[in-house]
């Protein structure tokens, strides 16, 4: 294959303007038309509900390992330590174009959590995934009735 047959594209997952993750991935056979498809759409839901599940089950850990420091101090579990809001932001871009954003709040988990985040376990899925959605040829553009491409 050459070069040109090949798009380079990026996943970044931030939390606020700090990155946790950030993957460049080459896409051959690109399909611009998946930008607009609803199989990107529902993956990075998908995504983001995983990163949920994952920061979710790892508060729970945290809880369970910290219970008798939490019992005496219930301070522990504050989790506006900081002022204003605190995002985790999911992105794929090509180039400085952004395809599909996701945001999900990230005081939902304590400090302790939120500022230790490992996606690596899911890493190679994603990336994997994503490069099946951009370079499929067959993809929905209909949601709820509507023709979005």
């Amino acid at each position: 294959m050459r070069d040109q047959d090949q798009v380079k594209m990026e996943f970044l997952l931030t939390l606020n303007d700090n990155i946790v993750v950030q993957r460049f991935f080459n896409v051959r056979g690109y399909n611009p038309k998946a930008r607009v498809a609803t199989d990107l759409y529902e993956y990075m839901y998908e995504v983001k509900q995983t990163l949920h599940d994952y920061l979710k089950m790892k508060t729970v850990v945290y809880m369970l390992d910290n219970k008798e420091a939490i019992i005496h101090d219930p301070k522990i579990m504050e989790t506006s330590f900081t002022d204003g809001p605190e995002n985790f932001h999911l992105y794929v871009k090509v180039g400085d174009e952004t395809i599909c954003h996701r945001i999900f709040d990230a005081k939902l988990y304590p400090p302790k959590v939120r500022y230790t985040v490992d996606v690596r376990p899911y890493l190679k899925e994603i990336l994997s995934s994503l490069t099946d959605i951009f370079s499929k040829t067959e993809l929905n553009h209909e949601y709820c009735g509507i023709e979005l491409a």
